[in-house]
């Protein structure tokens, strides 16, 4: 019986408990909730004394005044709908947003980085001066490693390509769109690698070795500098993912000055510090050494397409892709039974490979259980990749 009272005592204090803290984050937001955010300027020394929690939906009422939905930050949404002058527009701009707002936004998500236990999506921008160092970083997904890479380059303005949609219509790409979402980002035709400091270079090269390290990679995107004249290894290259492969085979090309064709290749390239495009580029110039590596990126993923009828994908693997080349992957488990597609584009890319032959009597019955798992895995991803839940907001 002492032990139930004890029990029932220590249960109802920690409710007080948890009750009063609720209550006095209510009484800390109900001035932010009062606050001209469009007109007054905030004080940073008062948002100091504010928790992360808190500071996050100070952050979700300038933006949610204007309506804009946090789909992507349910605890913001969460905090927005218990707000009687909350009213979600899907149809949100941050261009409905003033100037002073932007500015206050500036020094809110300023403050919620100082709360950070790690350097997360959208606090390297706020790091442009200061060296950042592998455990700063620490521990992220791989598309958000990717955003951390891009958002150096993302605060000079620099594209991020495009993709094709389902009727083959060109369309920002998924980092584009996330970038495009930021109130800070201003896309500008004139971008220019060489606008990075020697720190925010230094601190790309930083990114990419904690982001190695942290995902069990041998090496990245970024790194075929360093494999010029020393060979790559299957062992180097394993667990990557076929979007980093494909960068990885590419940077040889991009090193010596190709240009390319592929819109979201030429802008990756293009926000690269030391990417200098040359017309008179040729594959001749590669070092044999250079030439091997590539041959090996390209069987690591040829094997990886092949082993899409006899191997259940990990979703890591497709980690990063941009959704139209989920698409196509995922086509390709009906083209490697001989499916012929009605749209030209999805058709001439695979009748142009080796290994396609058109079967007229194709059936979805042809389709192995294991194959049909791996359609379904990545139809998964594309959807989430195509509403751009490729990365976590910052």
């Amino acid at each position: 019986m002492k032990r139930a009272v004890f029990l029932a005592t220590a249960l109802g204090v920690a409710g007080a408990i948890a009750s009063s803290a609720s209550s006095a984050s209510a009484q800390a937001l109900a001035k932010w909730e009062k606050f001209d955010f469009a007109h007054q300027h905030v004080d940073s020394a008062q948002l100091a004394k504010l928790s992360l929690p808190q500071l996050r939906s100070v952050r979700g009422i300038v933006f949610g005044r204007h309506g804009r939905p946090f789909t992507d930050e349910p605890d913001v949404q969460a905090y927005l709908k218990t707000q009687a002058w909350y009213r979600p527009n899907p149809k949100f701009s941050n261009a409905s947003l003033s100037s002073v707002e932007k500015a206050n936004i500036d020094v809110i998500r300023r403050a919620e980085m100082t709360k950070h236990s790690q350097i997360e999506t959208g606090d390297v921008r706020y790091l442009a001066d200061k060296p950042i160092t592998v455990k700063m970083l620490g521990h992220h997904t791989a598309p958000d490693w990717e955003v951390l890479q891009s958002e150096i380059s993302a605060t000079h303005g620099a594209s991020f390509g495009v993709e094709l949609d389902e009727e083959g219509n060109d369309v920002p790409s998924a980092l584009q769109k996330y970038f495009d979402k930021r109130y800070w980002y201003h896309a500008r035709a004139d971008y220019d690698a060489k606008q990075l400091s020697a720190v925010e270079r230094a601190n790309l090269d930083t990114i990419t070795l904690a982001m190695v390290r942290d995902l069990g990679y041998g090496v990245a995107p970024g790194m075929m500098y360093l494999f010029r004249t020393t060979p790559l290894t299957d062992s180097l290259l394993r667990g990557q993912p076929l979007y980093n492969l494909r960068l990885m085979r590419n940077e040889f090309y991009a090193r010596h000055g190709r240009r390319f064709e592929t819109p979201w290749l030429r802008e990756y390239f293009k926000a690269a510090p030391w990417y200098k495009p040359r017309a008179d580029f040729t594959i001749a110039e590669l070092s044999q050494t250079e030439k091997d590596n590539v041959k090996l990126i390209q069987a690591a993923e040829a094997k990886r397409h092949e082993a899409l009828s006899t191997t259940e994908i990990d979703e890591n693997q497709l980690q990063g892709l941009f959704p139209e080349v989920a698409r196509r992957l995922r086509n390709e488990v009906f083209a490697r039974h001989g499916r012929t597609f009605k749209d030209p584009l999805l058709q001439s890319y695979f009748a142009s490979q080796e290994w396609y032959h058109a079967n007229p009597k194709f059936d979805l019955s042809m389709l192995t259980p294991i194959e049909r798992r791996n359609v379904a895995t990545i139809q998964r991803y594309e959807a989430r990749a195509r509403e751009g839940q490729r990365f976590t907001p910052g």
